[in-house]
């Protein structure tokens, strides 16, 4: 086969690399797969959380990683970005994975018509949900060059399109899409690739306190072409995909993962399926 040095087996194998993964509190997070599954795959694995209190809620899954690492860092502060970036990557020694699963907006801003937002509401939901990546991503880049590894960042639909309830959220989401692409012309010359994970809906704690979540879940299973319920087990597989050599020329791609739902125009009922 031209150009190309490996076996299958090996596309996989993630031995002597290392992740950081931002946004996973429980085995219920939509990242943890992510994080599990380069685990497993021979990666050593660091999480970052927003500050020490919340460790508790993480019951058993550092026992599911080896050589576990957890770091605190509250993404709204520059020095905190700096400082965490740097306690990872002193104590893993590079990073060739770094995971975005953050974000947020004032829980009051999702009850307001969306021309009512505030002014101090837009701000925190971009900082928190967007302009996060922008701060891992420059501080990850010392123990990240030539290394052709890659950032990947969690998305969703509504950043191109309306979804009636999910208010703030969209627009941070569709900041944080143009900050991929952006960020994958920066990375480049380092050999990094950076790319954006859409899922449909998937249960996850955060995502069942946006009001009509559950709506929006069962559209999506009942409308798209595939009509199957998104597991977050089907993004830690698309990542890990990206993450491995096998993605090796993608760059600043916001990948679905909804059964087909972003390729429809208009819903409809599909019939029974012919015998």
């Amino acid at each position: 086969m031209a150009n190309s040095d490996s076996t299958v087996s090996s596309f996989l194998n993630f031995s002597g690399k290392t992740a950081l993964v931002t946004g996973v509190l429980d085995e219920h997070s939509i990242a943890w797969p992510i994080a599990k599954y380069l685990n497993d795959g021979g990666a050593r694995v660091a999480l970052s959380i927003q500050r020490k209190a919340v460790r508790r809620l993480m019951g058993g899954i550092l026992e599911q990683l080896r050589e576990p690492l957890v770091v605190e860092c509250d993404v709204t502060r520059d020095e905190a970005v700096a400082a965490m970036c740097a306690e990872a990557g002193s104590a893993l020694g590079h990073i060739d994975f770094l995971v975005h699963s953050i974000a947020w907006a004032p829980p009051e801003s999702f009850a307001k018509r969306f021309a009512e937002v505030s002014r101090s509401d837009f701000a925190a939901a971009l900082d928190v949900s967007a302009y996060s990546l922008i701060a891992l991503a420059r501080e990850a880049l010392p123990f990240m060059r030539d290394r052709g590894g890659c950032v990947l960042a969690l998305t969703y639909m509504a950043a191109e399109r309306v979804i009636p309830g999910y208010q703030l959220m969209s627009v941070g989401k569709a900041a944080l899409e143009s900050i991929i692409r952006n960020l994958a012309y920066d990375l480049a010359p380092w050999g990094i690739r950076v790319n954006g994970l859409s899922p449909g809906p998937v249960d996850t704690k955060a995502a069942t306190s946006i009001p009509g979540f559950g709506i929006m879940r069962d559209h999506c299973k009942e409308f798209a072409p595939l009509q199957k319920e998104i597991l977050s087990s089907d993004v830690g597989k698309t990542a890990l995909f990206l993450c491995s050599p096998l993605a090796e020329k993608i760059t600043g791609e916001i990948i679905h993962i909804d059964g087909g739902y972003n390729i429809m125009g208009m819903t409809v009922r599909r019939p029974g399926h012919p015998a």
